[in-house]
């Protein structure tokens, strides 16, 4: 009994043995799992954690490069705004606007050339003006003593200066001036401004005093080799004798040059003015040339001047007048 008591002790003793052998297999095996799967999920995060090591460089480069390219811009926009600050202002240049109208040719000198855009083109009768001549006037002080002085044939207040608009031999507009008898003046202003309408070019307009060499005859001389056309002159008529029809204002002389006067002696014509030279021959068709057919003559003609052109002899070419007394 003794002997069955220890067998069943030594079973008993096997049996916990061995089940304890069990028990720790197992828990070996368990274990075993267990660092197995530690290691993997180490492994993992290991992986894990490189990557976001890499990520985290990633983001630390993108960070760098913002940072030098935010750096850029800023130096840059100082660099802006102080260039800005030390550059010179802009002019900014005032809307281009139209001239004033002349209201009339007062104080605007013979011989201005003018644009359409200084006048008022709907009300051109400004520009065509007649004016009494006063003792304290401008005019009187550059013909007194010159063109006019005192005498008994032709006052002061029988004179009318005229302005008006005419084209040049450039075909510009230009201002011009005139002296006629007060009893033409209208006709006169009704002429020039029909001279106008139809362009038709006179070289210059200036009183004759501008050319002043001393007296009348001569004077008209260095008008006329300036082509200049002129009216009154109180003078005797081309070599001497009475007074010209210009001492009343009666005459108007038109380019000069180019309608010359012209005498005939022997056949044979003779002019003064070398500048004449192309002209004698009047069938040469040359511009500006005074004939039946040219504007001039029509309209002169239509308003009761007659033509030197149609003298016998001398033919003084550039020459119309009207003599009311």
């Amino acid at each position: 009994m003794r002997q069955s008591r220890r067998r069943n002790r030594n079973h008993l003793v096997s049996g916990l043995i061995g089940a304890a052998g069990v028990g720790l297999l197992v828990s070996a095996i368990f274990l075993g799992a267990k660092v197995s799967s530690l290691n993997g999920e180490m492994e993992r995060m290991s992986a894990e954690n490189a990557s976001l090591l890499d990520v985290s460089r990633e983001a630390d480069d993108m960070r760098a490069e913002m940072e030098a390219s935010l750096e850029a811009e800023c130096l840059a926009a100082a660099r802006a705004s102080s260039e800005v600050e030390t550059a010179e202002p802009e002019t900014t240049q005032p809307p281009e606007t139209e001239p004033p109208k002349w209201e009339t040719l007062d104080g605007v000198a013979a011989g201005t050339v003018v644009t359409s855009r200084e006048l008022d083109m709907d009300h051109l009768e400004k520009y065509f003006q007649a004016y009494e001549i006063k003792t304290e006037g401008a005019v009187y002080g550059r013909i007194n003593g010159k063109s006019y002085r005192d005498n008994p044939d032709v006052a002061l207040s029988d004179l009318r200066y005229l302005k008006v608009l005419h084209y040049n031999f450039n075909h510009e507009l230009q201002v011009g001036e005139i002296i006629v008898n007060k009893g033409l003046a209208d006709e006169a202003l009704e002429i020039f401004r029909e001279f106008y309408d139809a362009e038709y070019e006179i070289q210059s307009m200036h009183l004759v005093d501008n050319y002043w060499t001393g007296d009348g005859e001569s004077s008209d001389s260095a008008s006329i080799d300036k082509n200049n056309t002129s009216c009154f002159n109180y003078r005797p008529v081309t070599g001497g004798g009475k007074l010209s029809n210009h001492a009343y204002g009666f005459a108007i002389d038109i380019n000069p040059q180019q309608n010359p006067y012209v005498s005939y002696r022997d056949g044979k014509a003779r002019w003064s003015h070398e500048n004449a030279n192309d002209y004698i021959d009047r069938s040469t068709g040359l511009p500006h040339v005074i004939t039946h057919e040219d504007l001039a003559f029509k309209v002169f003609s239509a308003h009761g001047f007659s033509w030197g052109g149609d003298w016998n002899n001398p033919k003084d070419y550039q020459h119309f007048e009207k003599k009311l007394y």
